[in-house]
């Protein structure tokens, strides 16, 4: 599971966060604390959570299925 969450969390702050370039905006934009922005970002231990995936599936307007997909999970 620990696997899983990296990869899950590598794939938001690559695919995502990396190319706005603005933790702030991202953070605005999909309903969540600028602190966990920067845990997705810098922190290697980090888990993320179900709700917080749902909220950038959302503004993202893709599904819970379509994003695990892009992963391979």
């Amino acid at each position: 599971m620990i696997e899983e969450n990296r990869k899950i969390v590598d794939f938001i702050r690559d695919k995502y966060i990396i190319p706005m370039n603005n933790n702030s905006k991202f953070a605005k934009e999909n309903n969540i604390d600028e602190k966990t922005v920067r845990k997705i970002k810098d922190d290697p231990s980090y888990k993320i959570g179900l709700s917080t995936i749902i909220k950038i599936c959302k503004n993202n307007s893709i599904t819970l299925s379509y994003f695990f997909k892009q992963i391979g999970i």
